[in-house]
């Protein structure tokens, strides 16, 4: 794997840009056609660069088992060459848990910082974008945070976080959406002699973070102003006079930093399609990072697994959880620092979907596994018989191994009690069976209400893995890095390969999505996720201004929209809605916490204003198929390389005139037929009870538990970011082309006439379009203090701003010791039940009252 630094000044380096770039804007001079709209961008990234500099050596073909010191080091590594995305604790350090073992065990945890005393750590990686979300207390504080590169831009495009004013209150800080982030959970050793887990998640944790990070390059909404006009200057071409330099004739900051971050995109870009993994997978991954909150304990058992040894000692983990344990027993759950650790993420956070890894047969298995609901199914039985089958199918088999066989733990397992599958699942639900844990090691004086559940907590598809029949499988069967994201079965698929796969799976279903994928034949470079770009952060019209905007020929009267559903197993429904942007609110987001869409707008996309086009390539009601469905996407395209399914429409213009700005959304309604019972349930009655269902099928649902939140949507409707057509005149068209090619946009065109136009994207924009709009002013440069050499009057403005600065700098002070006092009392909010809503259309139960968690516990 190549790292690459973000240099300073680099001559080489800038002038093999700028021969890319040169070279490449001599062939768009030319007539370009839709089936050449994306030579602009692939040749760029695929231009022969110098060799970066080398942080990490390449790793070797074939996976190996990881023992404990090479799997803290790894993690490591990822903590510090990633920090925008990953974060590095110990349970220990969050929780002030106990660590297992003696003077003689884990002497590698040394090498962590915060390691003091006897014993294992238990480490935790977490999986975010801090960048779009820097409210989220699991990852930092936001006055605390140490300084970052997206600092920088956000300083330059006026995040709103950066302005003061807003942190009145933890109201306003929430804007980010944190909130509605999707937990995940990933367990990879339990037991510590079953050693495929933590390999794969540690494997499958750099595959994520190297293409967020990858994706976020360059990190400006759109390429700062002067960067090719210099360019062509330089190259004997028509550009701009300024060519991207100061007054002194060096080159802008913000033009340099944007170069070396072309150089260090093109590389990783190149880096991971030469190891498999092309631009959609790449975008994909990026996409799970940016938009879910993935908790990784790769060695939950850290003394077994340091040890080889299946318990911790001498404690088996796996049957430590207060789930169907005999009352009297209630001193044999929570004894192990492992079931602890586990407890106490659960507690924090809002899981509807999890994985724990095992070894010793080959088997995806779901509830129930209790011996108290032998020969019983679970609620919610087919959507976890659906996800286990597709785990099945993407993980696939190789030479030797068949695809995993999938089940109840109790048909294709053995029953167990005190299992943490099973208590995961139902503990929120299911009182009856849970009790209040009284274990005597580690001194005893366990808290019992650690074990005490509020009605929202414990609600997850939270499946066991048992990944392979020998518990400690050779190197030659455990896969290859090439390709690692195609389900094959050949021999570069193994035990690793197979199980990266599996959790990236999980990671994706845990919340459906909805992404606009082109219009007319122009294919958008960038998906609506960039890493480290959250529009929810920004004021007002940042979805205006943040969307990808698109011009095109009013004469055309209609125009070609594609869209894609994730994230999904059944498309029930799906649509387009376009209407003028000057009908929606200025924030599409909830203006106090960040969710999208905010009910303001979902009103004015259901009002009159807003019209709707079905899909034109599937009949059938509407419905598709996502790609892990069991018969495949559906519609599908005829390019391989794409991740499908796609739909198409055509919307209808023709009333609005040029000029006109036009917000575009797809929406879908996803996995209704979850809502279908299995024929011998228990217990009976309850409808679904599960998080993942529940959002998906029951508008009226919400839980929430440490400032996390799981709601479903209205009508059951997932939104897709806007897209904005921007109408343009026939007249203009050819100017609109000629700039565009000028500044390396995208454009489509047919028959020598243009069909559509990117105006605003990362790699090349149309000045002229984005400086007419009307709605919100782009801001494409950075502000620039007046020179020395300046006039009176810009001594006069420097002077009002000191004056300004230290004002604000006297209320800032002020305001740090209110947020403090705010998160205090935040912290201790969160111990408590923050509700629980869930109605259920027939025969259903409701119960929307915020209770203690004392009055959820049932003796």
């Amino acid at each position: 794997i190549i790292k690459i630094m973000i240099l300073p000044r680099t001559p080489s380096i800038l002038s093999s840009t700028i021969t890319s770039v040169a070279l490449l804007q001599q062939d768009m001079a030319s007539a370009r056609t839709a089936s050449t709209i994306h030579a602009d961008i692939h040749r760029l990234l695929q231009q022969p660069q110098p060799q970066a500099q080398a942080q990490t050596p390449p790793r070797e073909e074939l996976y190996q088992i990881l023992p404990s010191p090479e799997i803290l080091s790894r993690l490591q590594s990822l903590a510090s060459d990633y920090p925008d995305f990953a974060t590095l604790t110990t349970t220990q350090e969050w929780f002030g848990l106990p660590r297992a073992g003696s003077s003689r065990d884990c002497p590698h945890d040394a090498a962590y910082p915060s390691a003091n005393g006897d014993g294992c750590n238990n480490y935790v990686l977490i999986l975010q974008d801090k960048e779009a979300h820097p409210d989220d207390s699991d990852v930092q504080s936001p006055l605390l945070r140490p300084p970052a590169d997206g600092e920088y831009y956000l300083s330059l495009e006026g995040g709103w976080w950066k302005d003061e004013s807003k942190f009145d209150d933890l109201d306003g800080n929430e804007r980010s959406g944190w909130k509605y982030l999707p937990d995940v959970f990933l367990s990879g050793s339990v037991h510590g002699d079953e050693r495929v887990g933590p390999t794969s998640l540690v494997e499958m944790s750099e595959l994520l973070l190297e293409s967020a990070r990858c994706e976020s390059l360059p990190r400006r909404r759109f390429r700062p102003s002067g960067y090719y006009e210099g360019l062509d200057d330089r190259d004997g071409g028509g550009g701009g006079s300024d060519g991207g330099a100061d007054d002194r004739g060096e080159e802008k900051e913000d033009v340099l930093r944007w170069k070396n971050e072309v150089v260090a995109a093109q590389t990783c870009r190149r880096s991971l399609a030469d190891r498999g993994i092309p631009d959609p997978f790449r975008r994909w991954l990026a996409r799970l990072v940016s938009t879910r909150r993935t908790v990784v304990i790769p060695t939950a058992n850290a003394l077994g697994y340091a040890r080889n040894e299946r318990t911790e000692d001498g404690i088996d983990p796996n049957r430590d959880f207060p789930f169907d344990v005999l009352p009297k027993n209630r001193d044999e759950c929570m004894q192990t620092v492992a079931g602890r650790s586990i407890n106490e993420l659960f507690r924090s956070h809002l899981f509807p979907i999890g994985l724990t890894f095992h070894g010793g047969m080959e088997v995806v298995a779901y509830e129930w596994g209790a011996p108290t609901y032998l020969n019983f199914d679970a609620p919610d039985a087919l959507a976890q018989e659906t996800i286990a089958g597709a785990y099945s199918r993407y993980a696939n088999g190789f030479p030797g191994h068949q695809a995993y066989d999938y089940g109840t733990m109790n048909d294709k397992v053995y029953y167990v009690r005190g299992g943490m599958e099973d208590w995961a699942f139902a503990g929120s639900w299911d009182p009856d069976r849970v009790v209040e844990c009284a274990p005597t090691t580690f001194g005893g004086n366990f808290p019992p209400e650690k074990t005490r559940y509020n009605n929202s907590t414990l609600r997850a598809f939270n499946m066991l893995v048992e990944t392979s029949d020998v518990k400690n499988p050779p190197r030659d069967s455990l896969g290859k890095r090439s390709q690692p994201l195609i389900s094959g079965s050949g021999d570069e698929n193994g035990h690793v390969a197979r199980n990266i796969r599996l959790a990236l799976l999980a990671m994706d279903i845990v919340e459906p999505y909805v992404s606009i994928h082109g219009v007319e034949d122009l294919q958008f470079e960038d998906d609506d996720v960039i890493p480290s770009m959250n529009m929810r952060r920004y004021d007002g019209g940042s979805y205006f201004e943040n969307s990808r905007m698109v011009w095109v020929p009013q004469n055309r009267k209609t125009y070609r929209i594609i869209w894609t559903v994730g994230g999904a197993f059944d498309i029930d429904f799906t649509e387009v809605l376009f209407g003028p942007w000057d009908a929606l609110p200025e924030n599409l987001a909830d203006d106090k916490d960040g969710v999208y869409p905010s009910t303001t707008t979902l009103k004015t996309l259901a009002s009159s204003q807003f019209s709707i086009a079905s899909p034109a390539n599937i009949d059938n009601h509407h419905r598709g198929r996502s790609r892990w469905h069991e018969q495949g996407p559906f519609p599908t395209t005829e390019s391989q390389d794409l991740l499908g399914p796609f739909f198409e429409t055509m919307i209808d213009a023709t009333e609005y005139p040029p000029g006109t700005q036009l917000a575009v959304f797809a929406r879908a309604k996803v996995d209704s037929a979850w809502l279908s019972p299995a024929p011998h349930v228990r217990p009976a009655n309850l409808g679904p009870t599960s998080h993942l269902v529940n959002a998906r099928t029951n508008p009226s649902y919400f839980a929430s538990n440490a400032g996390k939140i799981v709601k479903g949507r209205e009508d059951n409707w997932w939104y897709s970011p806007p897209v904005t057509l921007i109408i343009g005149s026939e007249a203009e068209g050819m100017r609109v082309e000629a700039e565009a090619v000028a500044n390396h946009a995208l454009v489509s065109s047919f028959d020598g006439h243009v069909r559509a136009v990117r105006i605003n994207s990362r790699w090349g924009s149309v000045p002229s379009v984005m400086e007419a709009m009307t709605r919100r002013s782009f801001r494409t440069t950075a502000l620039r203090l007046p020179s020395s050499s300046g006039s009176i009057a810009h001594w006069i403005v420097l002077g009002t701003l000191t004056v300004l600065l230290g004002a604000v700098g006297l209320v800032f002070v002020r305001r740090r010791r209110g947020i403090y006092l705010d998160r205090k009392r935040l912290e201790q909010d969160l111990e408590e039940d923050e509700g629980f809503s869930v109605e259920i259309a027939e025969g259903g139960y409701r119960d929307d009252v915020n209770t203690s968690l004392e009055s959820i516990h049932i003796d």
